[in-house]
Parts: structure tokens; C-alpha cells; sequence
């Protein structure tokens, strides 16, 4: 490209001119019409747009200003180091065929590589890279930079199919039409990337948190996680079945916003979860995630929350590292907040001491988790939203119930400044009566044993009689699952019922039982018999039920 003195201007051959740009122009009047067209660019009214519709007008309005044929904008894509295609009045392919133009080459590349205006007179004898421009018959172009403080964005130029002398003038006009578009598309740029970040964070939020709570015997569980309303932080939640019949259950908030936080907080739910399925108590829980945490890089801050609940005799363990203290609803109807001993965060102090406060929950009684999100307000005392939240909570209500009321009543519509997690866990007796149903799955025989476990021990079965009961139903499900059903989606239906010690259990399922095929697996009913005082199995059109009864020995 040859750059000649702006006062040679216009061109007379092929290869591109360089224009003065707008901050050289020298002041002088203008015609009326000149004016309008200024007014008609610069119209702050076009500011009010979204992007789609400011680059439409803009287009628009440059196209019949100019009285070109064409008029186009493209984007630099940093990473490839191209002009992209991005919108377009009259050659609309350039867009629909993606057309990329490398920075610094042909027409589009040097106005964006130089950060100046250039014209070409004829588009045969000059390097234009845009094929469609030639397959079109473009014969003259002007283009101008999109700059956002002194950087190129992107280029934006006009075409006309005659041959055409474009002026300084005519530079200063389409300059006008790039300084209005320039920011918009960097601020579109700004606020896409910002939401691809949020949206990222949720879905990793979300994909880090338990997708479904586990069924438990004798215990009523519910949460909310409510993310922010711009950022995505590191709230969190779990609900664990533990060995020996117990629940965990934990809350926990990182500190910050976006992927990082959602990221720590998956490290930390975690490791949580594994260091209690080892069987430690909630205090050395939170002391072992405090270490974790110290060897994270980069490291971090985080209140977190441990609780272990015996639901056969309603003991509570709590231990705190820095977190709000949880609501204790008597009840349904006497709420309180726990007392609990002052901790420092995890990741602040190195070898803290996180101490432990006991309880017993009652048949009724509902322990309530929450992080800061809900009751913090930046214009009054913390104090002020424990008392909100203790006051909504002593009120009868299930789990469900008080999850519910408490994030309606506290939570302001469209979400709130920080992310919110909830979790309500409630002691309930068990009955003497139990039905489940569960897919035709192997995978779901350790649920089952689980649930059924924890049913026998609230009747008070002896740890012998409940593992030869778990194994008898174990194996009665397992024949539904391999010998009921072809391959597909099924269920079986398991019912235990306790009365005056004689436990009963049904397993039913719909399907026809098939002979085995493993002479080793026949002997299922004999380990069966072998379990229980009595089993009888009968099959029919509907399906086949095996009964199971074992009357438990004294206590």
C-alpha cells in the first residue's frame, strides 16, 4: 500500500489511499446537508440501542448517506488474528459465509493492522482477499477502523459497484458511523463475556452439588440453592448417608464470585464428604478440610459447617469453622439459633482448633442450615436477619415447607447480591409400615439395604438379625431385577411392616420370572429360607411376590 499525502487526495489508481483521520481534519463549515448527515450518525438517540439493532440503523443510515452498495462490518477475532464478518447492508453473504480476512492482509486487513481510513479506486487492480467482494463486482471501497481507545476492533467499510472517487468527506461520515458502533460492540463484547463466564459458573455450580438428596429412613430433608443475580459464588450443601445408620449433613461458602470460587467449592464439598464417610467426627472434619485447604494453590477462604445426626437416637454433633450459627425448631414451634463456639474460617489460621456442641433432636425437630446470603443486609445489623430467620421458623412445617417459606420470605424476586444455600433436615418417626419403589437397577440394591437397614434398626432388630434380613430382601430384589424384566426401564416394589415383632417383607415386581441361566444363582431361595422363619413365593400374570417373615428375638 502506497501512503500518500493526504493532499493529494482523491486517487487516481488502484492501490489504497490513506485519509486523514477525524481528529485531522481541519474545522471548517459545512452545507446543510453535510450537517444532517453528521446529526443523522451522531444522533445519541442510537446510544439507547441494543447491539443488534444500533448496528442495523447504523448500517442502514451509512449505506443511504454514503449512497453506496454495500456497507460491512467485521470484527477481530484476537486469537486467530482475523477480521470476521460480522454484519452487513446489501452483501449480506460476507456474513452468512463467515468470510475472515488475516489482520495486516488485503483491503480490510491493512485499514485494521494501520489503525487509518483507506480507499481504493478499483478493486481489480488492488489486493482485496474478499472473494465476494470481486464475485459481486465491488469496483471502489472505503474503509475505516472500530477503535476503542486507540486499539482496532474491527474494520468497517463501504462499496459501491461503480466506480466512485470516495473524499476526506466522505471518510469523516463513515468514521462517524465507526465511533458509534466501536463501543457498543465492545461493550457487547464485554457483557457476552461476562454472562459466558456466569453461565459457566452455574453450570459448574450446579454440576458440583448433589443432584438429588438421598432417601432416609426416619428423616426429612429439603434445600434451596439460589444463585446471584450477576456472580455465581461457592454456597454449598451435602446431605451423606454414613455408616452405622447417621447423616451428615454440611453447608459451606467460599469466598468470591465466579468459576474459581465454583471450583474451590467442589474441592472442599469433596473432600467433606470423603473425610466423614471415613467416620470422623465433625470437628476433625473441619479440621482435616482446613488442611486441605492450606495445600490448595492459590489458596483461599471458606466458612463451612459439619453436622452428624444419629436419627435412631436423635444425638446431634455440630462443628463450625467461621459459619452462621444453624436454627434448631423444637417441634415445629420453638426455633432458636444453636450455640455454638466461635472458629475461625478454613484457610485463614493455621492449626485452628474447631470445638463441638451436642443436642438431641426430637421426632419433630428440624435443624436449618443456611449461608450468609440470606439474612446479611448491607443497611442493618446481622443480628436483625438471624431474628427474621428464627421468627419464620417457628412455625409447624415440614422440610419442604420451611425451605420454601424461608427463601419466599427473605429472598427479594429475580434472586438476590450473593449466592443462597439452604438445607432443613427434621427428625420423623418411623413407621410401622414402609413402601419403596425402585428401578429395575442393580445399582440401587445398596440404597435399598441402606434403607431397609435403618428401617429394622428404628423396630429395634438386633445388628445379626438385621444383616440376615438385608441379605434375605437383598437377594429377592436381585432375582426381580435379572429374572423379571428384559432389558428396558422396570421397577420392583419393596414393603416392610413391623407388628408386634414379626417383620414382613414384599418384594413385587411385574415381569415373568425366567429360568437361570447360572446353575451357581439358583440357590438365591435357599439363602432366603436359610435367612427368615418363613418365605413363600408365588408368581402369576401380574408379576411375582415374594414374602419374607422373621419374628425379631428380644431387644
Amino acid at each position: 500500500m502506497k501512503s500518500q499525502d493526504p493532499q493529494s487526495f482523491p486517487a487516481t489508481t488502484g492501490e489504497g489511499q490513506v485519509f486523514l483521520g477525524i481528529a485531522d481534519q481541519p474545522r471548517t463549515g459545512g452545507s446543510p446537508d453535510q450537517l444532517e448527515h453528521v446529526y443523522r450518525l451522531a444522533d445519541p438517540a442510537l446510544a439507547e440501542l441494543a447491539l443488534e439493532p444500533l448496528l442495523n440503523e447504523l448500517l442502514g443510515r451509512a449505506k443511504d448517506i454514503l449512497g453506496v452498495d454495500t456497507v460491512a462490518i467485521l470484527l477481530l477475532d484476537e486469537d486467530a488474528q482475523e477480521l470476521v464478518a460480522r454484519a452487513a447492508k446489501g452483501l449480506e453473504e460476507e456474513v452468512e459465509r463467515g468470510v475472515r480476512i488475516p489482520l495486516g492482509a488485503g483491503f480490510a486487513g491493512r485499514i485494521a493492522a494501520g489503525r487509518r481510513p483507506i480507499y481504493i479506486a478499483d478493486v481489480d487492480h488492488a489486493d482485496v482477499l474478499n472473494p465476494i467482494l470481486r464475485m459481486k463486482g465491488i469496483r471502489s471501497l472505503l474503509g475505516v477502523p472500530l477503535l476503542v481507545e486507540g486499539a482496532a476492533i474491527g474494520v468497517m467499510h463501504v462499496g459501491s459497484i461503480s466506480t466512485r472517487e470516495f473524499t476526506n468527506a466522505d471518510a469523516v461520515l463513515l468514521q462517524l458511523a465507526a465511533a458509534q458502533a466501536a463501543p457498543a460492540i465492545d461493550r457487547a463484547r464485554l457483557f457476552d463475556a461476562l454472562d459466558r463466564e456466569h453461565r459457566s459458573a452455574v453450570a459448574l455450580q450446579r454440576s458440583l452439588l448433589p443432584d438429588r438428596l438421598p432417601d432416609l429412613v426416619g428423616i426429612d430433608a429439603a434445600v434451596r440453592y439460589l444463585p446471584a443475580r450477576d456472580e455465581v459464588g461457592g454456597d454449598w450443601y451435602d446431605v451423606i448417608e454414613l455408616p452405622g445408620g447417621k447423616v451428615g449433613l454440611a453447608i459451606g461458602d467460599v469466598a468470591g464470585h465466579g468459576v474459581r470460587a465454583a471450583a474451590l467449592m467442589g474441592q472442599l464439598r469433596t473432600g467433606l464428604r470423603a473425610y466423614a464417610l471415613e467416620g470422623h467426627a465433625p470437628g476433625e472434619t473441619l479440621k482435616r478440610l482446613d488442611r486441605l485447604l492450606q495445600t490448595i494453590a492459590g489458596l483461599g477462604m471458606a466458612t463451612a459447617a459439619c453436622a452428624v445426626i444419629d436419627p435412631a437416637t436423635g444425638a446431634l454433633r455440630y462443628s463450625s469453622a467461621g459459619h452462621l450459627p444453624p436454627v434448631l425448631v423444637r417441634g415445629g414451634r420453638d426455633a432458636s439459633l444453636l450455640g455454638i463456639s466461635i472458629a475461625p474460617p478454613l484457610g485463614t489460621l493455621p492449626f485452628p482448633a474447631y470445638d463441638e456442641v451436642e443436642a438431641t433432636l426430637e421426632p419433630g425437630d428440624t435443624i436449618l442450615l443456611y449461608t450468609d446470603g440470606l439474612v446479611e443486609r448491607r443497611s442493618e445489623p446481622l443480628t436483625d436477619g438471624l431474628e427474621r430467620l428464627r421468627a419464620l421458623a417457628a412455625s409447624p412445617a415440614n422440610a419442604e415447607q420451611l425451605c420454601q417459606r424461608v427463601t419466599q420470605q427473605l429472598v427479594r424476586a429475580g434472586g438476590g447480591d450473593d449466592d443462597i444455600a439452604v438445607v432443613a433436615l427434621r427428625i420423623v418417626p418411623v413407621e410401622a409400615a414402609m413402601s419403596v419403589r425402585f428401578a429395575a437397577d442393580p445399582q440401587v440394591l445398596a440404597q435399598m439395604r441402606r434403607m431397609l437397614g435403618r428401617w429394622l434398626q428404628a423396630h429395634g432388630a438386633q445388628p445379626s438379625e438385621i444383616s440376615a434380613l438385608t441379605l434375605a430382601c437383598g437377594e429377592a430384589c436381585a432375582n426381580a431385577i435379572e429374572h423379571a424384566y428384559a432389558p428396558g426401564l422396570a421397577y420392583f416394589e419393596l414393603e416392610a411392616v413391623h407388628e408386634d415383632d414379626l417383620v414382613t417383607l414384599t418384594v413385587r415386581d411385574s415381569g415373568r420370572w425366567r429360568a437361570s441361566r447360572d446353575v451357581q444363582r439358583g440357590r438365591g431361595l435357599k439363602m432366603i429360607e436359610a435367612a427368615v422363619d418363613d418365605v413363600a413365593v408365588s408368581t402369576g400374570e401380574d408379576g411375582t411376590e415374594v414374602v419374607m417373615r422373621h419374628r425379631l428375638g428380644p431387644r
